[in-house]
């Protein structure tokens, strides 16, 4: 049995009717929740009646338990030095909400923490186990593309428009930003994931439409080691864009993927018509983040794609990307 204790329920990941990496956990065998912290009592005392699971009073109490294995941590990112630091300590393994950290300081020691400890680590990549996106990669380490070219990807949605989002969502010392860190997040791990390791980044960021204090909508123009450009984008403000989409060029053809509603991926070779695959047909061979932070943990599994070290690069990138905006552009180095 795999039991965990539940931390924060600051993101509105963890909110009802949402709760995604908690409701998968459950449907997992042999996998239970024992019991629930969070900073405001209130909020802990619903948490845990929600779930019929005992309440803990600090953070303390809840890593000192010994029904508690690990942590599914859905903090403000502010906190997760203090606490990841704390639950390596307590060789609880974690599963965490992005991003790991405003700063490579505090980055490298949640990393030391993890490392030291020996525990099993996850954070929430969760576009890389969709299948039309992890195609994409099929198709470039095949050679099926070519030489790859171009990246582009868009998360977008327009619950910023809508005035969907709690009001602390946009407090940039509690989120670390906007559009970008937050939906920006995932175009990026899938563009290190398909393409490769980053080079450089030159961002620019709009205030515009919802009046904010933190950026709206974002643009990060890239280049990889291997050569090849990309545009990872994100905007919390369009209702005319798909949830999201991804596009990689080659020097023999071109992918197109789209997901969250019309789901489609389409290829066209060079010298050939375009091709609309079916979804049903297309394979994948890696599990969501909390699938793998399950195996992980159960069965000794490799952590490496969902793992520290990855969620150590996410941040590096995100600095330089958000030091590019703060220079007004200028193009940024992203150091190994």
């Amino acid at each position: 049995m795999f039991r965990i204790g539940l931390i924060s329920r600051w993101h509105p990941h963890s909110h009802q009717n949402d709760q995604r990496y908690l409701k998968e956990f459950l449907g997992l065998p042999d996998c239970e929740v024992t019991c629930v912290w969070d900073e405001d009592p209130e909020i802990a005392k619903a948490w845990g009646e929600e779930w019929n699971v005992d309440v803990e009073e600090s953070l303390e109490s809840l890593l000192s338990r010994e029904d508690v294995d690990g942590v599914l941590v859905t903090s403000c990112p502010t906190d997760h030095k203090e606490i990841l630091i704390a639950a390596a300590e307590h060789k609880k393994h974690i599963f965490t909400e992005k991003v790991l950290s405003f700063s490579m300081e505090d980055a490298y020691e949640i990393r030391d923490a993890v490392k030291k400890n020996g525990i099993k680590f996850c954070i929430s990549f969760n576009r890389l186990a969709i299948k039309q996106f992890y195609y994409a990669k099929k198709l470039l380490d095949e050679g099926t593309l070519g030489t790859p070219i171009y990246f582009r990807c868009m998360c977008g949605h327009d619950q910023g428009y809508k005035d969907m989002l709690p009001e602390y969502w946009y407090d940039p010392v509690k989120s670390g930003g906007g559009a970008m860190i937050d939906l920006g997040f995932n175009s990026t791990y899938l563009a290190r994931y398909i393409m490769g390791e980053f080079d450089s980044v030159s961002s620019s960021f709009a205030y515009d439409t919802i009046h904010k204090p933190v950026e709206d909508t974002a643009s990060c123009n890239v280049k990889f080691k291997n050569g090849a450009m990309g545009l990872l984008e994100a905007t919390y403000v369009s209702p005319l864009l798909s949830v999201f989409e991804l596009a990689v060029y080659g020097t023999e053809g071109s992918y197109y993927a789209r997901f969250g509603g019309n789901d489609t991926a389409e290829l066209r070779l060079a010298g050939k018509d375009s091709e609309i695959l079916s979804l049903d047909d297309l394979e994948i061979d890696i599990k969501t983040p909390v699938a793998t932070w399950v195996d992980a943990v159960v069965n000794g599994a490799s952590d490496e794609l969902y793992g520290i070290d990855a969620a150590v690069d996410m941040v590096n990138f995100m600095v330089a990307a958000y030091q590019s905006h703060e220079e007004n552009g200028k193009r940024i180095q992203i150091n190994d």
